[in-house]
């Protein structure tokens, strides 16, 4: 058989091969499920769940943690510091407990990028969906980044939350009448959780969360 069709073959099984590893390289690749868009979905709320943070203020860095004590009805009780603060769980969303009554929603469904609902006082709106976001406790996929707009004084609360985890970082600025700028008062980021039925974080004293600004 002449050399030259040797050759030939031998580059049409060649491109034959390369072809085939190509798809199935293409039908290996792994496929993202789109966002959740349940506002529950970014805050979970059953007892036993905790968390800990790194608190930026003022130059100075304290540890913090969060912790779910128990849920009566649709309310959920968390422990920060010495505080206990409630949040209402409802269909349409998560809201801030404002003594007896519900107040503003933290997330409200659908979480879609471009989502506004009113605050008292200003606008809270989704600034993005579906972003992966790395902070000291590692890198968390499909995180929403929601934030909330205030007036008297100017002021934005900024926080990212992650699917199946909750908040993983927060900023909080406020607007300074000298320069016109916004200064960036308080950072928050998340160091460690506890999951429900596992073991603790460690036997850190708890510290203070931020109240709402």
């Amino acid at each position: 058989m002449p050399k030259p069709f040797l050759n030939l073959r031998l580059a049409f099984l060649l491109a034959g091969g390369l072809s085939g590893l190509a798809c199935a390289a293409t039908q290996k690749a792994p496929t993202r499920t789109p966002p959740p868009e349940q506002a529950a979905a970014y805050f979970p709320l059953a007892p036993g769940w905790k968390w800990a943070y790194e608190i930026e203020k003022g130059g100075e860095k304290i540890l913090a943690t969060y912790a779910v004590l128990q849920q009566i009805g649709d309310t959920a009780i968390i422990q920060a510091g010495e505080e206990r603060n409630g949040y209402t769980i409802m269909p349409e969303g998560i809201a801030r407990r404002e003594s007896l009554n519900p107040g503003d929603f933290i997330l409200k469904t659908p979480i879609r990028a471009g989502a506004t609902w009113p605050l008292a006082g200003g606008r809270a709106a989704v600034v993005s969906v579906g972003q992966d976001v790395t902070v000291p406790a590692g890198t968390y996929a499909d995180c929403a980044v929601v934030e909330e707009v205030r007036t008297n004084p100017d002021r934005v609360l900024r926080t990212t939350y992650a699917a199946g985890v909750g908040p993983i970082a927060l900023e909080y600025q406020v607007s300074n009448p000298e320069t016109r700028k916004f200064d960036v008062v308080l950072r928050a980021r998340l160091l460690g959780l506890t999951r429900p039925g596992e073991d603790p974080l460690g036997n850190e004293a708890a510290g203070s969360l931020p109240g709402k600004p």
